[in-house]
């Protein structure tokens, strides 16, 4: 080979290797850059995650005192003090550690029996040092306790939220709207909207059923019995019968003025109740919370027994729609439906 030949097949092959090693460089770059997208693009994922489950298990609710940011994974203790939640809360799951298990009445929860919950007693006296002894994340309190808001919470520690649902519930006018909501708060809460979906709608379907039935002429008297007498509920103010009369409308039978919302109903005579002649009847049976009392004389049997009212249209016609008997207890929606369940089938029989 010749020297020039020699030059040539030597500068061809350096070409060749220097060809090579651009690839290879190429090649590594490649790699490096693909190795910082995965690893970049791994790291836009975490970082993605951590955002999306920053925040999760918060919900947003509003009460009667503001807004309230809740965490619902750190729910850990947790204290009731409102009647109409009890049987709610127990249909979702929720397990207490202080509440006032002297209001929760005899059979109507496992609450009420259930000695790891610290009680409270009920509303007159309440022993409000063992929510300290609790340490609960979250209370739901109001209506009997209501009185007790500003000392509970002062009671929380600095992190936990304190939730009122009393303002709609207050009003006959809004009670029905109030009582939905306040469920579907809780619902949030406590991570069951399936529960208080299914609850809701069992309220709404019976609401129907009466809105549908009810004539709108028929006249309505609403009585409240305690102590052995039968006394008048006001249809604007009445315990327990307001609400029904200011949803549905219905056409109250007598109408007197300083109606109140006294656990023992207004003091009308029977007789003026009597004259009223109403078409219907519906009833609260306040001391029917104590069944087992000696002295106790269920509604059914004071109206039977009294001879003013045996000539009332109502009576004649066994047009009486009486309320859970627990329902001076609970005053829930879980009451409430059964309640426009029961006065829902009397309209339909009557059409």
């Amino acid at each position: 080979m010749t020297s020039a030949e020699t030059t040539s097949s030597t500068s061809r092959a350096a070409a060749g290797l220097s060809v090579l090693a651009v690839a290879a460089l190429a090649l590594t770059a490649c790699s490096d850059a693909s190795a910082g997208s995965d690893a970049g693009s791994e790291a836009g994922s975490d970082a993605d995650a951590a955002s999306s489950s920053q925040g999760a298990g918060v919900v947003t609710i509003d009460d009667d005192h503001g807004t309230h940011e809740i965490d619902v994974d750190s729910i850990e203790s947790v204290g009731a003090f409102d009647n109409r939640t009890f049987r709610t809360l127990e249909d979702f799951g929720v397990e207490l550690t202080v509440a006032a298990r002297a209001l929760m009445g005899t059979g109507i929860t496992d609450y009420a029996d259930d000695e790891d919950i610290l009680d409270t007693g009920n509303h007159r006296e309440p022993n409000l040092e063992l929510i300290v002894a609790a340490e609960p994340d979250l209370v739901v309190t109001g209506q009997r306790y209501q009185q007790y808001y500003d000392d509970i919470a002062a009671l929380l520690p600095d992190d936990s939220v304190i939730l009122e649902f009393d303002e709609a519930t207050t009003d006959p006018e809004t009670f029905f709207d109030g009582l939905i909501e306040m469920t579907e708060k809780l619902g949030q809460v406590f991570e069951a909207e399936d529960e208080a979906a299914e609850l809701v709608e069992g309220l709404q379907a019976a609401m129907d059923r009466v809105e549908a039935a009810y004539d709108g002429d028929s006249s309505v008297m609403g009585v409240l019995t305690s102590g052995g007498d039968i006394n008048y509920a006001g249809p604007n103010q009445g315990r327990g019968v307001a609400p029904i009369f200011q949803e549905f409308d219905l056409v109250p039978a007598l109408e007197v003025d300083d109606q109140s919302s006294d656990h023992e109903g207004d003091d009308i005579s029977v007789e003026a109740i009597a004259d009223s002649n109403p078409d219907w009847i519906i009833v609260l049976d306040r001391d029917g919370m104590a069944p087992d009392d000696p002295e106790y004389t269920p509604a059914g049997e004071l109206i039977a027994d009294s001879p003013a009212l045996q000539e009332v249209t109502a009576v004649q016609e066994d047009q009486i729609v009486y309320m859970p008997q627990n329902m001076y207890l609970t005053e829930d929606i879980q009451a409430y439906t059964e309640f426009l369940e029961d006065f829902a089938d009397a309209l339909e029989a009557a059409r």
